[in-house]
């Protein structure tokens, strides 16, 4: 953990904005939020069922602005309160065997049409979850929205995750599919939006972007072969 109060105080402030912005129908009133900054350089963040919510240093340091924080915890956010981490283990199972049998079969009919197979079992996994990507944007910019946030960051955040993601990708992309057009699709909904006033943490985000330069570079995630 980063354990840095300001820092903390930054992303539980964003975090307590969008809480109390959630649509009510969509409020889970037994879930318990928190919002907790990892001391580690890749771009990452994410959210687990019930609430708790982690950013990587990484996260912070690739934003430009509060709205850019905001965007990405409001799309983990929405995740949460969709239930989407349930659905998903309940839905892979079901995905998983019929992965493993497009892969049994693939080996089976072999050469080319084998292949094919094989791939589409594949595909077919990850074009349903990215339903879920597209959900978290949606319900994600009206929740910015009403917090006090310009829901076009969230769209211009994920461009900037991608600019600085380096050859190999920032691993939060890789983890939230891209469902298609998602900048435009962000940037239409957000033009139906009314954003209500201004959220008050700019001045503190850049507070902690100082600070954050002024830190030891962070350790990168090590990942095995």
């Amino acid at each position: 953990m980063l354990n840095d109060r300001a820092t903390e105080n930054l992303v539980e402030r964003i975090g307590a904005r969008l809480v109390a912005a959630v649509p009510p129908r969509f409020r889970q009133p037994a879930f318990r939020y928190s919002f907790d900054v990892v001391n580690q350089r890749d771009i990452n963040a994410f959210a687990l069922p019930g609430g708790p919510m982690f950013l990587n240093r990484g996260m912070l340091q690739a934003a430009r602005t509060d709205d850019e924080v905001a965007g990405v915890m409001a799309h983990e956010l929405s995740h949460v309160i969709l239930r989407h981490g349930t659905l998903q283990a309940a839905k892979a199972q079901k995905f998983q065997l019929g992965a493993i049998a497009g892969q049994v079969l693939g080996s089976i009919v072999g050469g080319r049409t084998g292949q094919v197979i094989a791939q589409g079992s594949q595909v077919g996994l990850g074009t349903y979850f990215m339903k879920y990507s597209r959900e978290a944007d949606l319900l994600g910019a009206q929740i910015m929205a009403r917090a006090g946030y310009d829901p076009r960051q969230m769209a211009n955040m994920f461009r900037t995750i991608q600019r600085q993601g380096g050859g190999s990708g920032p691993e939060w992309l890789s983890d939230h599919p891209d469902p298609g057009n998602r900048y435009t699709a962000i940037n239409r909904e957000a033009g139906s939006l009314r954003v209500n006033g201004t959220a008050d943490t700019g001045p503190a985000f850049e507070t902690v972007r100082t600070r954050l330069s002024h830190m030891p570079p962070a350790p990168a995630t090590r990942r095995g072969n």
